[in-house]
């Protein structure tokens, strides 16, 4: 593809790196005959070729190009930031052909659902959400926009995981369980009562460990 090329059945990744490479191959197993590219404001890969898409430019592009996009950007946060930017944007909503969501759950726009995950009967997931590798959603749980469930997370029913919360690689979360907005809970532990907003947490059971504020490095998480 190439960098002045603009049509409907281009597909958008914003995002060049493992985020972005996981959300390529999710998506072209989805719809093997679109065209994919990369937006990415690293310098260092503008013009490269990434497992066969291109990088064409920086993510400013997103205002030129026309077709779906997706935000494969793994920090909460800045996915968020980007996606209130780009208010009015047409964005995609990507689904391995693994994953299992059924017809009584609910996935909004911005939304990967990775290969082997489940969505059951009546799960809402929000906008800009990440539902990792081998996750289960169960029934009536809801999922606030832009958080994130890592790989094998399981959470029984009628979970509440609030907006931009970060579930690690195998955390599990006890029915009618609440995780408050930008709460990150580490990988392996389990969630049996209530965690407020904006908090880290981690242990069996999870206990909370300190409040998260602005200088919470995420590169520990990505």
């Amino acid at each position: 593809m190439t960098a002045d090329r603009s049509r409907s059945d281009v597909r958008i990744i914003v995002g060049a790196g493992g985020q972005g490479r996981v959300v390529l191959d999710v998506w072209r197993s989805e719809i093997p005959a679109a065209l994919f590219c990369f937006l990415d404001d690293a310098e260092t890969v503008r013009g490269t070729q990434i497992l066969g898409a291109g990088v064409v430019g920086p993510t400013s592009r997103l205002a030129d190009l026309e077709g779906e996009a997706i935000l494969a950007i793994g920090n909460n946060d800045v996915r968020l930031a980007f996606a209130r930017t780009w208010k009015g944007r047409t964005w995609g909503r990507v689904t391995h052909p693994s994953a299992v969501i059924l017809a009584s759950a609910t996935v909004g726009e911005g939304t990967v659902v990775f290969a082997g995950a489940i969505v059951n009967a009546g799960a809402r997931v929000g906008r800009h959400v990440i539902v990792n590798t081998g996750s289960v959603v169960e029934h009536d749980c809801h999922i606030e926009d832009g958080a994130s469930l890592g790989p094998g997370v399981c959470m029984a029913g009628r979970v509440t995981v609030g907006r931009g919360a970060f579930l690690s690689a195998g955390v599990t979360v006890a029915p009618r369980v609440t995780i408050g907005a930008g709460t990150i809970v580490g990988a392996g532990s389990v969630v049996t009562r209530d965690l407020p907003p904006s908090v880290l947490a981690y242990g069996v059971p999870a206990r909370i460990a300190r409040p998260i504020d602005s200088t919470f490095d995420w590169e520990r998480l990505l």
